[in-house]
C-alpha cells in the first residue's frame, strides 16, 4: 500500500513551509533516497516512497559513477548519510487559478486531438504529479484530506517533495555528452560526459516486439525538440481499427499528453527516437512501436544536453 498522512490540507494562504506528514516506517528514508537521487540525475521514474527495480537501477548508477560497489542496496553501509538523510523532505503547494487555467479538456480520439491547440494536462491531479515527478497515486495518499480530487480547488495546501526544481534548471542541467547508452534488459539509458563519467541514467519503456529492438547497433542523434508536435500516421497503428480507420495522417498539437511528450530526440534510424510520455507509470513496460520512452520530466533533462551525432549505442 501507499503512504498516507493525516495532515489535513486547508485553503488558507501559505509560505510553502517545510512540513513532515506522518508515514509507515520506512518510507520517509526510501522517499529521501528517490529524492536525492532523481536530484541527481539518476532517476528511479516516479517518487513513491517504495523500493523496486527502477529505484534500484538507479542506486546502481550512482555508485557507478561514485566508484562505490555497484550493489542497488537501499540500507548498503558504504551510502553517505545525505543520500538518506529524510531532513525537509517535504514542502508546500499552494493550488492558484493559474494552475486550473492551465488544464485543458480531455480528447478522447486522434480526430478530437488534432483539433486542439496544445494537449495539457487534464486535472490538477496529473499536472502537479507532472510538476515534482510523482505518480498521481503518490500525491494523492500524501494529501488523503484535499478536497475534491482530481481537481482541489485554488487555496488549498498540498503535501509535495521539496527541492524539485523545473526544467531547464542548472541544479538538474547535464554536462555535455559523449554519448548515450540504451540497455534493453534493464530498460534503462545511461548518459556519459565528455570525461567518460555516468552523468545521468533514466528508466525507459522499449519496443513490446522484439524484432524492433536495434540490438547492438549504434544510432545517432539528428535532430531534437522541446513541446514537439506529432504526426499521427494511421499505417503505424495498423493493429487500432479506429485508429486506422482515419485513413490519413494528422497534426497532434503539442503537450504533456502529446503522444511523445514534452521532448522528442530523433534517431539516425527512421521512425525511431527518445522522447517523453503521457503515461509516466507505464514507463520500463515493453510497450512501444520501437522507440523508447522516458517520463517528461526525465526527457526534458536530457533534451537540453544532446548534440548532433552524439552516438546512442543499444545493448543486450
Amino acid at each position: 500500500p501507499l503512504p498516507s498522512t493525516p495532515s489535513k490540507p486547508t485553503t488558507k494562504p501559505s509560505n510553502h513551509q517545510t512540513v513532515k506528514p506522518s508515514n509507515p516506517p520506512g518510507f520517509e528514508r526510501t522517499f529521501a533516497l528517490q529524492l536525492h537521487l532523481d536530484q541527481a540525475n539518476y532517476s528511479p521514474g516516479g517518487l513513491d516512497g517504495h523500493w523496486g527495480t527502477k529505484s534500484r537501477h538507479a542506486l546502481t548508477a550512482w555508485q557507478l559513477a561514485h566508484h562505490l560497489p555497484p550493489t542497488g542496496n537501499p540500507t548498503d553501509p558504504t551510502l553517505p548519510a545525505a543520500l538518506t538523510a529524510t531532513n525537509n523532505l517535504f514542502a508546500t503547494h499552494t493550488v492558484t487559478p493559474a494552475d486550473h487555467a492551465a488544464l485543458t479538456a480531455p480528447a478522447p480520439g486522434w480526430r478530437e486531438k488534432s483539433k486542439r491547440d496544445r494537449l495539457g494536462c487534464t486535472t490538477l491531479s496529473e499536472l502537479l504529479s507532472e510538476r515534482y515527478h510523482l505518480y498521481e497515486a503518490t500525491l494523492r495518499h500524501l494529501n488523503p484530506d484535499a478536497p475534491s480530487w482530481p481537481n482541489p480547488p485554488p487555496g488549498t495546501i498540498l503535501t509535495v517533495p521539496a527541492g524539485i526544481p523545473s526544467p531547464p534548471s542548472q541544479k538538474t542541467r547535464l554536462p555535455p555528452l559523449s554519448r548515450l547508452e540504451i540497455r534493453l534488459a534493464d530498460h534503462t539509458l545511461r548518459a556519459y560526459a565528455k570525461d567518460g563519467t555516468l552523468a545521468a541514467q533514466f528508466p525507459c519503456s522499449i519496443a513490446a516486439d522484439k524484432a524492433k529492438r536495434p540490438v547492438d547497433r549504434t544510432l545517432h542523434v539528428r535532430v531534437w525538440a522541446e513541446n514537439p508536435e506529432y504526426t499521427f500516421d494511421p499505417a503505424l497503428y495498423a493493429d487500432d481499427p479506429a485508429a486506422a480507420a482515419i485513413g490519413k495522417r494528422l497534426r497532434i498539437p503539442p503537450g504533456p499528453n502529446n503522444p511523445v511528450g514534452l521532448a522528442w530526440i530523433g534517431l539516425d534510424l527512421p521512425g525511431y527516437g527518445i522522447h517523453g510520455t503521457p503515461s509516466p507509470e507505464d514507463i520500463t513496460k515493453t510497450e512501444s512501436h520501437g522507440c523508447f520512452r522516458l517520463t517528461n520530466w526525465d526527457a526534458l533533462r536530457l533534451v537540453h544536453a544532446v548534440h548532433k551525432d552524439l552516438p546512442v549505442k543499444i545493448l543486450p
